[in-house]
């Protein structure tokens, strides 16, 4: 899931900035501000995983059920919702017009202070809808609500501040770009969990129930593998249409496809040999389909690298590029050969 929210926003505002008639590069970057906007989100794991260690210490026990009853009090609650997807767009907004301000060289010092209205004015719209927000969670959630989206804007200001020179995004791009992460993200999270408080902490919960997929509790977390895999492969075919030029060979998406891919059918054994998964045991198809994908992508993809060093003399950084790449999508595609012979032989046996 953590990987979903990236590739379906790189996706969405890649193909909105080609639609709009931006060129390559221009939607390589929307796609890459919209990504680390829609992975800033779930950084307050970090602070649900330290709170679960503080209530093991007090004698909560160990495992996955009791780790999500615990961070879920933290996690989603805070960084999920959209008043703070509102919020953090205006914040990654103004660190951005900012920097840029801060950056400019003295030659363009007359179109810096043509900027200062644009830059007040953000900047001002970020501290009051952050000083609201702030002042919500404290009143209608807890101090420590309050706490965590503090240190989620502080996130997002460094991360808007880091970017701001490295994109050539104009500023109402970079914004929607931002828009796009920040307010996808907490729709990636209704097939795993119940979702989050999407008004909080003005508003009263206007969707409760988690989306299920399937009647059959296995057939429903294969399911959401599956809506999980559709987000990577739009993502990667995004990518492969904005970036593959600059990869080299095998960038495009029909070149990187490799034959290796094909040993994921060898995890159907699976649906017999494992315990059968199910949403509050995740853990036992996530943590077995995935590593042995990610093995097969090191294995075309090393394959690849040292296939281009043989074949051409081209540059070891794009030889790396293209390997990497391809690896990525034959590993891609073995998790998916896999969860499709998974299911064959589960609804099968």
């Amino acid at each position: 899931m953590f990987v979903g929210h990236e590739l379906l926003a790189f996706a969405v505002a890649g193909w909105g900035a080609l639609q709009l008639g931006c060129n390559d590069r221009t939607a390589l970057h929307a796609g890459t501000v919209a990504a680390v906007a829609a992975l800033l989100p779930d950084l307050d794991i970090g602070y649900a995983a330290a709170t679960y260690a503080v209530a093991v210490a007090g004698g909560t026990p160990l495992g996955w059920a009791a780790f999500w009853g615990v961070a879920n009090a933290t996690h989603r609650v805070v960084t999920h919702t959209l008043p703070t997807g509102v919020a953090a767009t205006l914040v990654f907004g103004a660190a951005v017009v900012v920097a840029r301000l801060r950056w400019s060289t003295i030659g363009d010092r007359s179109r810096s202070h043509s900027g200062v209205a644009t830059t007040v004015a953000l900047a001002g719209s970020a501290v009051v809808g952050s000083a609201a927000l702030l002042s919500g969670f404290r009143t209608a959630v807890s101090p420590a609500a309050a706490t965590v989206a503090g240190g989620f804007l502080a996130c997002v200001a460094v991360a808007g501040w880091l970017l701001a020179t490295r994109t050539d995004l104009s500023l109402s791009g970079t914004i929607a770009a931002a828009g796009v992460g920040f307010l996808s993200h907490p729709f990636g999270d209704v097939f795993l969990a119940a979702p989050p408080p999407l008004l909080s902490p003005f508003g009263s919960p206007v969707w409760t129930g988690r989306v299920s997929l399937a009647a059959d509790p296995t057939l429903d977390i294969v399911s959401v593998l599956f809506v999980e895999l559709a987000t990577v492969w739009a993502g990667l075919a995004v990518f492969s249409r904005v970036a593959g030029d600059q990869i080299g060979p095998g960038g495009r998406l029909r070149d990187a496809l490799d034959r290796r891919a094909g040993v994921g059918l060898a995890y159907a054994p699976a649906a017999v040999l494992l315990p059968r998964p199910t949403i509050v045991d995740a853990h036992v198809l996530g943590a077995t389909i995935v590593p042995f994908a990610a093995v097969v992508g090191v294995w075309a993809g090393s394959a690849a690298f040292r296939r281009g060093g043989a074949a051409d003399h081209t540059g070891a950084d794009s030889r790396r590029l293209g390997s990497v790449y391809t690896g990525i999508v034959a590993g891609v595609t073995a998790l998916t050969l896999a969860a499709i012979a998974y299911t064959v032989v589960y609804v099968v046996v």
